[in-house]
């Protein structure tokens, strides 16, 4: 275990914390890759629209898929469709139309996971918890509040384990001394 810190403090009658639980975290992991830059821009480069489709922009797929249609119906000769259905494609600049739209969108969904990424990353992370006596504590996953008492978050469904503070300051000790 990489190191185990509080992830959520809360001023409670038995001066507990919470921190996940393996199996959270690893829920946490699999979150990462929900936004990638990188996988949306790779998969709207292998089918335009299909960038947009990971990040579940169901109408941005579809306007970028008919975009490229109708420019394939207007500015493609018929005579090159047939020549790359049999393998006999030879002339580039007769479908760079497509390769730009094709490249634009996987651009574009480039740009939006990369904008999701950084307006996820100006929410406050280091100032997990409650702030304020009457507020309950919020979950370093999904950041909404959930109660102490159940032991989980009820939106997120990450565990907690209930830690008292004698026992988890034994834990950083062990955790800084080891480095």
């Amino acid at each position: 275990m990489v190191g185990v810190l509080p992830l959520i403090t809360g001023h409670h009658a038995s001066d507990e914390e919470f921190i996940p639980t393996e199996r959270s975290v690893s829920g946490m992991a699999r979150n990462s890759l929900r936004n990638n830059p990188l996988l949306a821009g790779l998969l709207g480069t292998v089918v335009t629209g299909l960038g947009h489709l990971y990040l579940r922009r169901w109408l941005r797929a579809i306007g970028w898929l008919g975009v490229t249609v109708v420019a394939s119906v207007l500015f493609i000769p018929e005579s090159m469709g047939s020549g790359i259905s049999s393998g006999t494609f030879s002339d580039f600049l007769s479908i760079l139309p497509i390769v730009l739209i094709s490249a634009a969108s996987a651009l574009d969904a480039y740009l939006i996971a990369k904008s999701r990424l950084q307006t996820d990353g100006d929410e406050p992370t280091d100032t997990v918890g409650a702030t304020g006596a009457d507020e309950s504590p919020t979950c370093p996953a999904c950041g909404k509040p959930f109660d102490p008492e159940l032991g989980f978050c009820h939106w997120c469904t990450t565990e907690f384990e209930v830690v008292d503070g004698t026992e988890l300051a034994e834990i950083d000790e062990n955790h800084s001394n080891g480095r």
